[in-house]
């Protein structure tokens, strides 16, 4: 596909992303996922709803965050969608995340999201939570 008639466009690939559980790494998250879905050819409001979405979910899981964890974030896209994993070591497992106002904004940006949580990490003092979200490049329907 070419988007100028010289630049080809890859329609699949990955990027990852580790920053600080710091709130104030949050710009940071928005730029990046900005970026990578931008550089993917996503359109603006697609590119809008995951920035959106992740930051809800970014937020949530700093807030919960052990101290000294990391956000880890990997976008996965092809033709069709973006799937982003995100994931920190929180100090609680995941249903804090899906009980919030937040999660409900998420559920209506993406078409898909889902929270899972592992046992308690002793050696790293918290639950590994992992948030995924989906979100099609099409309308899919969503009101």
């Amino acid at each position: 596909m070419f988007t100028d008639g010289a630049v080809p466009v890859s329609l699949s690939g990955e990027v990852a992303v580790r920053l600080p559980a710091d709130a104030g790494q949050l710009a940071m998250m928005r730029a990046l996922t900005e970026t990578i879905m931008l550089t993917a050819d996503f359109t603006i409001d697609v590119v809008t709803d995951v920035r959106v979405a992740l930051d809800e979910v970014a937020t949530a899981l700093i807030a919960a965050a052990v101290p000294g964890a990391w956000i880890e974030c990997d976008f996965l896209f092809d033709e069709h969608r973006m799937r982003v994993r995100a994931a920190a070591v929180t100090s609680s497992d995941g249903g804090l995340i899906e009980h919030s106002f937040g999660w409900h904004l998420v559920e209506k940006l993406t078409d898909s999201i889902a929270v899972s949580s592992a046992d308690f990490d002793t050696v790293r003092c918290g639950y590994p939570v992992v948030v995924e979200l989906v979100r099609c490049r099409g309308d899919t329907g969503r009101e």
